[in-house]
């Protein structure tokens, strides 16, 4: 009786997992209905270029994943109507765009000299400056002169890009690779031996998309080795923006929020020198 006490228990956990498992499928059954399924090809554009504007439009039910130049999509029809809406925008022929950038480089320079002056008797000697008249009483002055200097300086600066295409806006030339950016790198990417950089250059890869009259810009601190092709990317730190085509934007404010590296690209201090940079882009 026992063992037939345990059985029947059994075989109800058994029915229970089973009507779980029942519904569970047939929910999933219902949510797949409630969405299509379709394969769209691309004719401009690889998917990698166009998945990561469509992957958060599908919502929860749906998925979207490509491959070569295939997007292979999941989601509701209200969604899908408007999915195919936003690709047909996308997939178009690459246009060759131009980049305008406008750069002030702020340098501020601070001097002290100091000067001493003065005569002093230790016994039958006296020790003191020439400048120091002869008549005055002994003593020492110390004279401390605070030099302060800034100079400004700004231009335009024209980038050619295919569309889709990533583009280097230089910031800072010939910049020491000291311990700051070594520790920079390490935290935000996963590079751990930069032993052959010495001088760098600091600045942005920005990557234009065309989407009908705006532009979408992936923006990505970037340092590279002089006069060479290595580069550092921070992909973590990138952000993604969207303006109209011919609207500047305020590059250097946007990344100066952002995070340390921008930051330490866009200003840095040097002893007596400090220098800030004021970056604004336009593509058109």
């Amino acid at each position: 009786m026992k063992f037939r006490d345990i059985t029947m228990g059994k075989w109800s956990q058994t029915i229970s997992l089973a009507g779980y498992l029942l519904t569970l499928s047939l929910f999933s059954l219902n949510a797949l209905a409630a969405t299509e399924f379709k394969i769209i090809d691309l004719q401009h554009h690889f998917a990698e270029d166009i998945l990561p504007i469509i992957q958060p439009l599908v919502g929860s039910d749906g998925t979207a994943t490509g491959m070569q130049n295939h997007l292979i999509i999941r989601a509701s029809p209200e969604k899908m109507i408007e999915i195919e809406q936003i690709i047909s925008t996308l997939d178009v022929e690459r246009q060759n765009l131009r980049i305008t950038v406008s750069h002030q480089n702020n340098l501020q320079t601070n001097n002290d000299n100091v000067a001493v002056s003065g005569r002093k008797r230790i016994g039958n000697v006296t020790i003191g400056t020439n400048k120091y008249p002869r008549n005055a009483a002994d003593g020492v002055q110390l004279d401390i002169e605070n030099n302060q200097s800034s100079i400004r300086s700004n231009g335009n600066q024209f980038i050619n890009v295919m569309d889709g295409e990533r583009a280097f806006i230089r910031v800072g030339r010939s910049v020491p690779y000291t311990q700051e950016w070594v520790t920079l790198t390490q935290r935000y990417t996963s590079i751990q031996r930069t032993t052959e950089f010495a001088d760098i250059s600091t600045g942005f890869s920005v990557r234009p998309r065309s989407i009908g009259n705006q532009v979408e810009l992936e923006i990505t601190p970037r340092i590279a080795q002089l006069n060479q092709n290595k580069y550092i990317d921070f992909e973590e730190l990138s952000t993604i923006v969207r303006v109209n085509r011919g609207e500047w934007l305020d590059l250097g404010g946007t990344m100066q929020q952002k995070d340390e590296v921008s930051r330490a690209i866009l200003s840095r201090q040097n002893g007596q020198q400090s220098q800030s940079n004021a970056l604004s882009i336009r593509v058109e």
